[in-house]
């Protein structure tokens, strides 16, 4: 009948959130935003003293202080945008991407404000606030004078920032924007970076997140990254837009309530992570990410989750 259930939903959301009626996790998040520009609630001195943890840690590494991770710098080639739990959680990530950003030589800043390309008004049906965390993204771009957005691995900040926050903000200025995954298959097309697939030797496979996915188009993009930097690729059954959800999707995974709920129904899944007989599975979103980690360790399945920007880098030739 070409009924979009996902769009009812997010209205009756919508709805309910002019009411107030809110979980309680979606909430805390919603007020976060709000109050702070990022949904974890990281201050700016958390923010610019992890990024410069990382910058040294980068510089140590590579024996160069070359390297670094600008920050409100003018004129790039593009902002980077980042998920507060990358800040909180995995810094590691934001390290990966300097360091690959630097290799390919690349002109690029994060945003002093601006960064978090999380959004849930995506998830609460709110535009107001699905606008105002766009805006802050679209907003720092131009005053940076940037010429687009790379947007890090992550599901619902990728659509949002790329599809549906110019309708929320009603944002009439054009603000291109683009992955991290397009960006690192660029810097392969061009052989900016050397690889060497033999670096990954266990078997990954490839989860679609639904938001970079069904609803964002990105589909064949890290397939193909991943065939360049692993030698055993394997796809779950279903794949692409038919792939089954990681059951943290449409905010649940916010919602501690379901937890019981989205574990008990997640056995489809998990039989599909299983039936791959990989040892890696990669997805290119963050919230993915807890997901999938929620799934392997209440099945007990042999498996660990990685990222698109965690398997270049290893496989990197320097």
């Amino acid at each position: 009948m070409g009924v979009d259930t996902a769009a009812l939903v997010r209205f009756t959301r919508g709805l309910l959130a002019e009411l107030g009626i809110v979980p309680e996790g979606v909430f805390n998040v919603s007020r976060d935003t709000w109050e702070t520009g990022n949904q974890m609630a990281v201050t700016e001195q958390d923010y610019l003293e992890t990024l410069a943890w990382m910058r040294d840690e980068l510089r140590a590494e590579l024996g160069t202080d070359a390297v670094d991770i600008p920050v409100d710098k003018s004129g790039c080639d593009f902002m980077y945008s980042i998920n507060p739990r990358e800040i909180k959680f995995d810094p590691r990530s934001i390290a990966q991407a300097a360091k690959l950003f630097h290799l390919a030589g690349e002109s690029w800043t994060l945003p002093k404000w601006g960064w978090d390309q999380t959004n849930f008004g995506l998830f609460s049906g709110d535009d107001r606030l699905g606008g105002y965390a766009a805006r802050n993204l679209y907003e720092a771009a131009v005053r940076l004078k940037a010429k687009r957005i790379v947007i890090s691995e992550c599901g619902h900040g990728y659509r949002s920032t790329r599809w549906e926050g110019y309708n929320w903000a009603d944002y009439g200025q054009d603000v291109p924007s683009e992955s991290v995954v397009v960006t690192l298959k660029r810097y392969l097309e061009e052989g900016r970076l050397k690889v060497d697939p033999a670096r990954n030797p266990e078997a990954v496979t490839y989860h679609d997140s639904c938001n970079t996915a069904r609803f964002g188009g990105l589909i064949e993009e890290p397939r193909w990254v991943i065939g360049r930097v692993c030698s055993d690729f394997r796809e779950m059954h279903p794949n692409r837009t038919e792939n089954f959800c990681c059951t943290g999707g449409s905010g649940l995974l916010s919602m501690a309530e379901y937890r019981p709920l989205r574990l008990e129904v997640a056995r489809i899944k998990a039989d599909q992570l299983k039936a791959t007989g990989a040892k890696q599975v990669c997805t290119i979103c963050h919230n993915c990410v807890d997901g999938l980690a929620d799934v392997i360790k209440h099945y007990k399945l042999e498996m660990k989750v990685v990222q698109v920007l965690e398997l270049v880098e290893r496989a990197l030739v320097v």
